[in-house]
């Protein structure tokens, strides 16, 4: 008989299910626990903790988006600005540029005017000014001086002594305003033969009115209220050159020298031969126009009433005079005429410290040559 306390087969087939479900059991409730104490270490074991965490960094999240979005508005905004400013700036390049090319401009002009001005500044000092002429007569009165003393091999001429620039000083002074010259009229050219009339004219402390006074050769007959007058004009006598009674004209020196001069042109545009201004020839027709004014070559109308050779004097005389003077009167500058023709000035032997007296200078008999001196060096005193 089987021993009722073994158990069954399927007894021990149930046990051995039990023991496997509650081996099961356990297994999953000790995997439970273990899962829940990972993820507790992760998000700290405590869910209400875990959730402020979460919100917490979501908030953070959130603020850090929107400081990223005003960041990125701000960044669009600078970068607006810097395309406004890029806009500006090439603008401005440009602006430079143009202006660096003006500047480069404006530099060259006042580079060449600088150079211009050194070379008129070489050319002139106080006394090389116009002060009466103008730029026509300047040139004119520039080529007629030149062409009675010109500039060669041998030495310096009427340009170098600044004699136009001398005579235009004259014209500007006394000598022009007839000053200390006796300037009342009749006015009868020197060595006149053939009958002259002049009406309005006073003699002899009488007034003429619209009568006529005549006059033939050295005898004047003047008629006034009725009574006929017969006196002699000694200015119609031979003159020498250089006497002063050569000068008979209504004009003043500064008007008697503009009328010549505009004569001069006026001749030799007219005459086939020149075809220019005075100035445009060349050396020798200048030299034979001269040649044609001491010959009284130029017409009355061509030369504004006055005769040629009348003014051919004075413009010789004030030509040597520019050159030979003193320069305290404007011209001899530097005193290139008183050098070249050997003249001493006012240096009687001694100023440069030659140690030569007067007495014997005038003993010498070899010629010496001083270096000369002028008024205003005098005045001045001993270098």
């Amino acid at each position: 008989m089987a021993d009722s306390s073994k158990p069954t087969n399927k007894e021990a087939d149930r046990r051995t299910f039990l023991k496997i479900g509650a081996g099961v059991v356990a297994g999953a409730a000790v995997a439970s626990v273990a899962g829940v104490s990972y993820y507790d270490s992760v998000i700290g074991g405590n869910n209400s903790s875990s959730s402020s965490s979460v919100s917490s960094l979501q908030n953070q999240l959130s603020s850090t988006a929107q400081q990223l979005s005003s960041t990125q508005q701000a960044l669009n905004t600078a970068q607006g600005q810097v395309s406004s400013l890029t806009g500006q700036l090439s603008s401005a390049q440009q602006a430079l540029t143009s202006a660096n090319g003006q500047i480069s401009t404006l530099t060259t002009q006042v580079s060449t005017a600088n150079a211009q001005a050194a070379a008129l500044q070489a050319n002139l000092d106080s006394d090389a000014v116009f002060l009466v002429l103008n730029v026509n007569e300047q040139a004119e009165l520039l080529a007629l001086t030149s062409a009675i003393i010109p500039t060669d091999s041998t030495g310096p001429g009427a340009k170098e002594a600044g004699c136009a620039y001398f005579i235009d000083h004259q014209l500007k002074g006394l000598y022009g305003n007839d000053g200390n010259c006796y300037v009342g009229g009749p006015y009868v050219q020197a060595n006149t033969t053939t009958p002259v009339i002049i009406t309005d004219t006073t003699w002899n402390g009488t007034t003429a009115g619209t009568a006529t006074t005549t006059y033939t050769g050295a005898t004047a007959t003047f008629m006034s209220a009725g009574t006929t007058y017969t006196v002699n004009y000694p200015p119609t006598a031979n003159v020498r050159v250089g006497a002063g009674t050569r000068y008979q004209y209504p004009w003043n020196k500064r008007e008697f020298w503009r009328l010549a001069l505009a004569g001069i042109e006026t001749y030799c545009n007219a005459t086939p031969a020149y075809g220019t201004n005075f100035e445009n020839l060349s050396a020798a027709n200048q030299t034979q126009v001269l040649t044609d004014l001491w010959s009284n070559k130029p017409t009355a109308a061509q030369f504004n009433g006055i005769l040629p050779s009348d003014f051919a004097y004075e413009l010789f005389f004030m030509t040597w005079a520019g050159f030979g003077m003193d320069p305290v009167y404007g011209g001899n500058r530097n005193m290139v005429g008183w050098t070249y023709t050997g003249f001493n000035g006012v240096n009687q032997g001694n100023f440069y410290g030659e140690g030569m007296t007067t007495k014997q200078i005038m003993l010498m008999t070899t010629p010496v040559t001083l270096k000369p001196v002028s008024l205003g060096q005098y005045q001045k005193g001993s270098p």
